[in-house]
């Protein structure tokens, strides 16, 4: 009787182990690929912000770093 009981419990103990291993599995998945999807897309923000050159920001921007930069051909333009 003392040995069936002890082996129910190690049974029980196993089978709640278990659960909790798994929970906590998907716990950490969850955590971790929400924290490579926030990491890219603050990457990808910043990289796009840097590479892309100063006149993308704006379509004024754009007219007036063309103004500055390139009078001869925006009065010909015009």
């Amino acid at each position: 009787m003392l040995i069936a009981e002890a082996i129910d419990t190690l049974l029980t103990l196993g089978w709640w182990a278990l659960g909790w291993i798994t929970v906590i599995g998907a716990a950490l998945t969850v955590f971790l690929l929400t924290g490579c999807a926030l990491g890219t897309w603050a990457v990808r923000g910043t990289w796009r912000t840097v590479v892309r050159p100063a006149w993308a920001h704006s379509r004024t921007a754009a007219r007036h770093i063309a103004r500055r930069t390139r009078r001869h051909d925006y009065r010909e333009a015009a």
